[in-house]
């Protein structure tokens, strides 16, 4: 059986990971106002359904060589997009 401070020690782990995922979010989106207020200056759909199908070409990859699945990936990123798109959308009705 696992000791109890071993499992201790690879939660704290995970926390800290988690941190980590949560604040490169925080700062990927804090480009998004950037980049809709440029959209919108420059009459541009939110949507680039071509860039988005190259960046998660891109991300499939990256999952592939270190061996996490596709769909996996791929579910978190569309959520990412997803939150993307809609803060980028504010910032072009203002």
């Amino acid at each position: 059986m696992v000791n109890e401070d071993y499992i201790k020690k690879i939660r704290k782990h995970i926390d800290r990971i988690d941190m980590v995922i949560i604040t490169a979010l925080a700062e990927r989106m804090s480009l998004m106002p950037e980049i809709g207020n440029y959209k919108k200056e420059k009459n541009i759909p939110v949507f680039d359904e071509k860039r988005e199908i190259q960046i998660m070409d891109r991300l499939k990859k990256v999952a592939r060589e270190n061996g996490l699945e596709e769909s996996f990936v791929e579910e978190i990123f569309l959520s990412i997009f997803n939150e993307a798109k809609r803060i980028q959308q504010e910032y072009i009705e203002k």
